[in-house]
This record gives C-alpha cells, structure tokens and sequence, in this order.
C-alpha cells in the first residue's frame, strides 16, 4: 500500500501536461468547492504560507519551512538539501514568483499521520525577464511532521 501511494505521487504530475511552476502568489481557497480541500489542516497552511513567501520574496520563511534533507525536481534540475536550494535556485524562483501572477486551479491536501501531500495546478501569467508567461502548472510537496512541525521534504514542479 505505501509503495502504491509513493509511486501516486511521483507519478500524478507527469500525467499532466503544459505546466510552469507553481509557486502561487494568489492561492484560492475556497472552502465550498470540491476543487479544494484539506487547505485548512497544519500541512496545507503550511504549504500556502510558503507560496506565500517566495510570491514575497522572503527567503527567511522559505527556508525555515524546508527539511533540511529537502529534494527539489523541476525539469531535469535536483537540489538534495535546502542550503543546496538556497545556494542555487532560491533567489530565481523567488524573482519569477513575484513578477509573474499565479492563481490556483486545483489545492488538495491529504494528511496521513506524519506525513502529508499537497497536490496543485495553477495558472501562471505575466511578463519574465523579457518573456511572455502563460501556462499552466503542477506542483506536488511532501511534507513531514519533524519535531511537532510540518515541514516540506519534497517538491516538484512540472513545467
């Protein structure tokens, strides 16, 4: 069973396509709709506070919001630490996060005792250094309770 719910979660972004990253300056919780659900538990405050700081540029809380043995995909890029993430793509994906405006499409959040997925697509559109931005994306984070706090321990983005 966990082998099957491991590889769901790999394997959920690739079946969808025409993606950008999905770092979320304007996440839509609506609460009613079937669209999104679990933003309400630790893990999906958690993963909104933390489109909320690269929208905002706030590495600080990006940061603090990573295990320190995170893993990063987006494209063919792997970061395996969150000093490797902050090193390389951290001040990048904050500068595309806030230039650019994202909505959320879809925001589900499912917790199962210690660990957690938060499975989205988003719609990202604007201007990027030069370049037209309209796409949409998906993003899956994996977070795990570390000493009583929620913390993200994988991320991927589809583009």
């Amino acid at each position: 069973m966990k082998k099957i719910y491991l590889l769901s979660i790999i394997l959920f972004p690739l079946l969808l396509t025409n993606s950008v990253n999905a770092h979320d300056k304007t996440h839509n919780d609506t609460s009613n709709s079937p669209m999104y659900t679990g933003l309400d538990s630790d893990a999906g405050i958690i993963a909104k506070q933390f489109h909320k700081a690269l929208s905002e540029a706030n590495a600080e809380t990006v940061m603090s919001l990573l295990a320190d043995d995170v893993l990063i995909l987006e494209g063919s890029r792997i970061e395996r630490s969150a000093d490797e993430y902050r090193a390389h793509h951290l001040q990048a994906d904050m500068q595309f996060s806030s230039a650019v405006t994202t909505k959320t499409i879809e925001h589900h959040v499912r917790v199962h005792g210690n660990t957690a997925v938060s499975i989205s697509r988003s719609h990202t559109s604007g201007n990027y250094n030069g370049r037209d931005i309209d796409r949409t994306g998906n993003e899956t984070l994996f977070l795990t309770l570390i000493n009583g706090q929620w913390k993200i321990s994988h991320i991927h983005w589809s583009h």
